[in-house]
């Protein structure tokens, strides 16, 4: 009984864990329907959000030249054409 009771008080003692979780932090800067997000350790993309700027949904990819401390630009994509017209991209039409 001495040995019961002496496991019940050490569980009943035993500090319990403790988790320090952060969550990966994605930096991102806006600007009034602009946002700009770190894809990689050099590469960002401009985001257009701004619903009257009539280039609402384009995403334009830069990567960072260290030679010449400049940014090349690698392409460009229109999230918001992906909502207005799924099929034209592969994806089935919602029912």
């Amino acid at each position: 009984m001495i040995g019961i009771f002496i496991c019940l008080l050490v569980i009943a003692l035993k500090p319990t864990p403790s988790f320090n979780y952060q969550p990966a932090s994605i930096p991102i800067l806006s600007h009034e329907g602009e946002s700009v997000v770190q894809l990689s350790e050099n590469k960002i993309a401009i985001i257009d959000t701004n619903i009257n700027s009539g280039m609402r949904g384009q995403i334009l990819v830069f990567e960072f030249d260290a030679k010449g401390k400049t940014f090349n630009f690698v392409g460009q994509y229109n999230y918001a054409d992906y909502f207005r017209n799924p099929q034209n991209h592969g994806l089935p039409l919602p029912n």
